[in-house]
Formats: C-alpha cells, structure tokens, sequence
C-alpha cells in the first residue's frame, strides 16, 4: 500500500514545527500589501499588517493558491511515490481547494489524489487535517483517511469572537454605519463557521466579551471530543487565560494556543480569539 501525504494550506492555523514533526505538507497563500504580494509561510507578521492598514487606510488582501503551484507540489509527491490527500480553507472562502482540483486533472492524476472540502477556516481546517494526519501516520489507506474526513467535517465548531468592527468593515463585512454604532455600543460579533460560510450568529457587549464568549461555546463541554481543542487568536491577550480555564472547568488535557495567521487575521482584527474544537 503506498503512502499517504498529507497536504493543507496556510490558513490551517497549525505551528510550523507541529507540521514539520508530522511531515504535513503546507502549501501558502498569498497576502498582498499594497503592490507587495508575500507567501503566508509563517514570515509575516500579523503586526505589520495592521500597521499596513492603519497607515493606508487600505486592508491588506489574500489570494488563493493558483493550479500551477498546485502541480508544482502534486509532480514531486507523486514522483516521490505517494498518494495525496489535501484539505484546506471552504471552497466558500477562497478558490483554493478549486486551484487543487484543477491540478489533480492538468495531472490525469485524480485517482492517487483525495481532495476535500473542510468547510472551515484557521485550526477548523487544522483539527481536520491532524485528524488525517493521525490515520496517516497509523498506516491508513486514502480512501480510509477521505472517509473519516468526510464523517467529521460536520462536527468541526469552528468561531471566533471579534474585539473592533474595524476590519470587518475595510474587509466589506459591515457597513459604515453599523460599524460607528457597533463601536460606540462595544458590540463584539461572534461569527461561525456554518456549512463552509462566515456567519454572524451572535452579539456580545462590554469588556467581559471573551467571557460571554466562551460560556455560550462551551454550553455543550460534555459533547466535546477531548482529544484536541485550540484557543486561536489574532493578538489578544486573553489566549492563555481562556486556554487555562478549559482546562480547569472540563478537565481538557490537550488546549493548544494558536496564532491566527496573516489570512486569517487581515479579515478580523487584533484581539480576535476563537475556541475551537470536534463534538464527539
């Protein structure tokens, strides 16, 4: 039986030598300021994004991954002898997973080669992808690692909670409007990730946000797989805090805190922090 790589894209949220200890392939987006286009391989710094912004008045913007770089990567994997399983960002966000499907074909090579859709983003997408990577290493078939993909996609609570409405109006989230009351109220949406969709689902008030926050995620603690959860935030200083508190309240013994990436953090802002995790 041949081997199975494992592939993601940038936006999976996971350390660098979590990927490199695991053998996880990484495929990086693209972040353009201004003129600039940079890889989001982990050498930009969300800070000088938003100093980008701040200075310009202009969000700094992503792009997917094209076919070409796609191919590039596919080739040597396939020429070093092994079968390809790929997931990354919601075909919903981003053409990324497309730009995938497109090489697979260029290649004639759909059939040693798994690609689905996370419907997710940032360790949405990372809780998945370890979750194969778990099979991989374990000496599982592609076709067994697509099933088990396919199986817990589902289950995968992916959200965040946002600290200033001002990103998301650069980004064309929120209207003008909104975010100028929003603000002066301290409204700090919560939005989810809802059949591959960014879906404000809720509102929170005042400083004590993250704490609000995290009580409606974890009404259903009991419901929640143990074996990962991941505190993942852009700059926000509560990470350690709450990453204690999960694993005081429910006992959880694998709270890992992750940094959002630059795609990630462009569209949401400093201080964004995101609890997430499978239901069993």
């Amino acid at each position: 039986m041949r081997k199975v790589k494992i592939m993601t894209d940038s936006t999976c949220d996971l350390p660098l030598d979590m990927l490199a200890q695991r053998n996880i392939t990484m495929v990086p987006l693209h972040i353009i300021l201004g003129e600039k286009s940079y890889l989001d391989d982990g050498t930009l710094d969300s800070r000088e994004l938003f100093r980008f912004a701040e200075s310009t008045g202009v969000l700094p913007k992503s792009a997917a991954v094209n076919a070409f770089e796609f191919e590039t990567i596919f080739r040597r994997l396939l020429d070093e002898g092994y079968d390809i399983f790929f997931m990354g960002i919601s075909s919903r966000l981003s053409s990324t997973m497309q730009s995938a499907v497109a090489a697979a074909h260029n290649l004639g090579a759909v059939e040693p080669i798994s690609i689905v859709d996370s419907l997710s983003l940032s360790t949405g997408v990372g809780l998945q992808v370890l979750e194969a990577s778990d099979l991989a290493l374990a000496g599982a078939s592609l076709a067994e690692i697509t099933s088990h993909a396919e199986n817990i996609r589902g289950k995968v609570q992916a959200s965040f909670v946002v600290d200033t409405l001002k990103y998301l109006y650069m980004g064309g989230r929120c209207s003008k409007l909104a975010s100028i009351v929003g603000s002066r109220l301290q409204i700090k949406p919560k939005l989810e990730l809802i059949d591959g969709y960014i879906v404000p689902t809720q509102k929170f008030r005042g400083s004590r946000f993250v704490d609000k926050y995290y009580e409606q995620v974890m009404e259903r603690a009991a419901d929640v797989d143990p074996k990962r959860v991941f505190v993942t935030h852009c700059l926000s200083s509560e990470a350690e805090n709450v990453k204690a508190r999960l694993e005081k309240d429910f006992g959880f013994e694998n709270v890992m805190v992750t940094n959002a990436s630059p795609t990630i953090s462009t569209h949401c802002g400093p201080g964004t922090i995101g609890i997430l995790f499978i239901y069993k």
